[in-house]
């Protein structure tokens, strides 16, 4: 094939309508007041979705109710097929069931014609004196004594069954005997155990009765140890009572408690404080009461202290916050006073532009230049 060439200005003036048939879409998407005010039909559009989706819906359902229709026939069918099935097996089996019953081939009037076993029947012995070397029923070497030897076998047969059931009897008598022998010896066996259990019994009676004395007179020494020390105990419990009655902590004598004379005592045997300690005790708790007024009434003025200069702190914030205040009316005066003078000066300058500068009005070709082009 030959390469065929574009001249340059057939593309490019295909390029040139191309941009301009794309240049009038955009202008008819453009200028389109609805487009481009209203934009899309969002209902139109949600409307059709609804309408596909329905019928997608109908559609499925439509499917849905033709494939159970075709499982329900399908099932049918199969059932009838099987029912079928079925009924010609139990006919077939019924014929078959007759002809084996009624229809055997020796049960024809005609089968005697035609009878594979009947040259059997009519065959004669061998030993015949009527068959001849033509017959082919004689021939040399053949057993002709086999009926006799096969009795002679069961002869035979029977007398050596009788010599192994006397065996058996023999055996089975020698088995007794030697059943019983091993009886007696069991017997004899288990007297001696019983004899050896019984001396046994005997020898663990007469060591439990050893032992029986034996804790007896255990029991008898421990009692006697017990009595020994529980008066041992009482003894014990007696001094320790005249200890206590006799001693320094119940007498109640003041000069035991004292360690070293000096103001510890020995709790063990404290039984109480004199009249002078106690005496002592409540000048010191006076002392005490005292020096607590005294610092309860140093902190009651270090709180008016205090009370006094937050007054006054109170004070000058609010004198502080005056002034800011007065500040800020002054500000706010001096910012009304700056937006009404602009606002003079904007109003002239609008004087201006629209007594002076704006003299000229637009005419139709100043509008027409507008929406000529899509850029």
């Amino acid at each position: 094939m030959y390469k065929v060439e574009i001249p340059s200005d057939t593309l490019r003036d295909a390029a040139i309508r191309r941009r301009r048939q794309l240049d009038e879409e955009r202008k008819q998407r453009i200028f389109d007041p609805k487009i481009r005010v209203l934009g899309i039909d969002v209902k139109s559009l949600d409307d059709q979705i609804r309408i596909k989706n329905e019928v997608k819906r109908a559609e499925k359902e439509r499917d849905a109710s033709f494939d159970r229709a075709m499982r329900q026939t399908n099932a049918i069918l199969q059932h009838l097929d099987a029912e079928a099935a079925t009924k010609c097996r139990d006919q077939l089996k019924a014929l078959n069931e007759y002809r084996t019953s009624h229809q055997q081939p020796w049960q024809r009037r005609e089968y005697d014609l035609y009878n594979p076993k009947a040259l059997k029947a009519e065959q004669v012995v061998d030993d015949d004196s009527k068959i001849g070397a033509s017959s082919c029923q004689k021939f040399e070497g053949e057993d002709l004594a086999s009926t006799e030897r096969k009795r002679l076998q069961q002869e035979q047969m029977k007398t050596w069954a009788k010599q192994s059931i006397w065996e058996g009897r023999m055996r089975r008598l020698k088995e007794s005997e030697e059943q019983r022998r091993y009886e007696e010896y069991q017997r004899d066996v288990d007297e001696k155990v019983l004899a050896l259990q019984k001396a046994t019994q005997d020898a663990r009676a007469a060591q439990a009765k050893a032992d029986k004395e034996l804790n007896l007179k255990l029991a008898e020494f421990k009692r006697l140890r017990e009595a020994e020390q529980r008066r041992f105990e009482e003894q014990q419990n007696v001094k320790e009572l005249n200890s206590q009655i006799n001693g320094d902590f119940l007498t109640e004598r003041p000069d035991v408690f004292n360690i070293g004379g000096g103001h510890q005592v020995r709790v063990d045997v404290f039984k109480g404080i004199t009249r002078e300690q106690s005496a002592y005790i409540m000048q010191v708790q006076e002392q005490q009461r005292a020096e607590a007024q005294a610092q309860r009434e140093q902190k009651r003025r270090e709180e008016e202290r205090l009370a006094s200069q937050e007054a006054a702190n109170t004070r000058a914030a609010m004198l502080l916050e005056r002034e800011k205040a007065r500040k800020t009316r002054e500000e706010a005066i001096q910012m009304r006073l700056a937006n009404k003078a602009k606002s003079e000066e904007d109003k002239l300058r609008k004087h201006y532009l629209d007594k002076v500068v704006y003299t000229n009005k637009p005419t139709d070709d100043y509008f027409a230049q507008f929406n000529t082009t899509s850029r």
